[in-house]
């Protein structure tokens, strides 16, 4: 191996511990080869993780999003015989095959590729290693030997994607850690419902949590676990407006009620946790009987909802009408100004005022979407 080859080697150990250097390398490798970018791609107990070149990431992020792993012929070629080497379309389908293929046909040809030269590694504990490193359909594919150049970075790739992977998992343990120190219950887990990290006050809510087959977390609750898996199902499918929440978890003998939050991860949150995860919180029940917590939610209010609930509040305090209507603010931070930490007598009026919220047309959006953040 020449100089720049060797030079390759040092930054992909490099990369292997300081992860944000990844697309530069890839970069560096497709350069070294003839290719356009590069991608590793990992799979282990339901966790994805995945980094590349930055010209791949709209295509990487389309990819996942659109389903194509689940139907990818590429990968199920790639599984069916292993190889110890890179391997590009002429190894895996018959002359002509890629343009009948959906992945190839509807997917990747219109991001103006078509040629690749990838490999495949099995974890010996379980889980999966892609790399590809992709070429513009019109240059064709690689060479023998450009192949060959990175067949010899290919030990040393198969090693520094294993550390990529191990200290994923291990982000994803350190997010949940953070909640921890903060004292909230907290979990990581797949769109499947598989459980990937969790911190120890979720441990100790095993009155009302539990893991069952398969590392799948489950609400003891019935009602509570169906909402869970059904928010979770909507997660997969990608309509995040349906995900069902605050979830309510009974009181136990050892633990009081609770709500449940499940936060699907997107954007630049899935390099840090994995793709296809969520976090899911629990945190107390908030006690009854207090409609004034709905306007306290961190939950920050448009402009038009703002003027819908300073119109209907001016009667009772004309000041504070006047503060929401002309404040960016969140609604708590303004209410904390205007009333302080004590139980005032406007306060109480406001309060009283609040409980027919739900019955009035003007507030009750406003006052729904509060509440669903509180």
């Amino acid at each position: 191996m020449h100089g720049s080859g060797q030079s390759l080697v040092k930054e992909i150990y490099e990369a292997s511990v300081i992860p944000d250097r990844w697309p530069r390398i890839l970069d560096r490798i497709s350069e070294y080869a003839g290719a356009a970018g590069g991608c590793i791609l990992t799979e282990r107990n339901g966790a994805r993780l995945w980094t590349s070149s930055e010209s791949l990431r709209p295509g990487l992020a389309a990819f996942y999003a659109q389903g194509w792993h689940e139907r990818s012929a590429w990968t199920e070629r790639s599984c069916s015989k292993r190889r110890l080497h890179f391997y590009d379309e002429t190894d895996l389908f018959a002359p002509g095959e890629v343009n009948s293929i959906p992945l190839y046909r509807d997917f990747i040809h219109r991001y103006g590729y078509g040629w690749s030269a990838g490999t495949y590694m099995q974890i010996p504990t379980g889980g999966r290693i892609f790399m590809r490193f992709e070429r513009r359909f019109e240059n064709g594919p690689l060479k023998t030997s450009q192949r060959n150049q990175l067949n010899l970075l290919r030990p040393h790739l198969a090693r520094a994607s294993l550390l990529f992977l191990r200290l994923g998992l291990q982000q994803a343990r350190s997010a949940v850690s953070v909640l921890q120190m903060m004292d909230v219950p907290a979990a990581v887990l797949t769109h499947s419902g598989r459980l990937l990290a969790c911190n120890g006050a979720m441990e100790d809510r095993l009155s009302q949590v539990s893991v069952g087959s398969g590392d799948r977390i489950a609400l003891k609750d019935t009602s509570a676990h169906k909402a869970l898996s059904e928010s979770l199902t909507q997660i997969t499918a990608g309509f995040f407006d349906r995900i069902q929440g605050p979830i309510a978890i009974p009181a136990t003998e050892e633990h009081e009620a609770a709500v449940a939050y499940l936060i699907p991860m997107q954007g630049a949150a899935q390099d840090i946790v994995g793709y296809g995860t969520a976090i899911l919180m629990i945190r107390p029940a908030q006690p009854e009987n207090r409609p004034l917590d709905l306007v306290r939610a961190q939950a920050a209010v448009d402009p038009s909802e703002a003027q819908g609930l300073s119109r209907a509040i001016a009667p009772v305090y004309p000041r504070l009408a006047a503060a929401l209507l002309a404040s960016t603010e969140n609604v708590q931070v303004v209410l904390d100004r205007f009333l302080g930490q004590s139980r005032s007598g406007l306060e109480a009026r406001l309060a009283r005022f609040l409980q027919t919220a739900e019955d009035n047309p003007t507030l009750g959006s406003a006052t729904r979407r509060a509440a669903s953040f509180s």
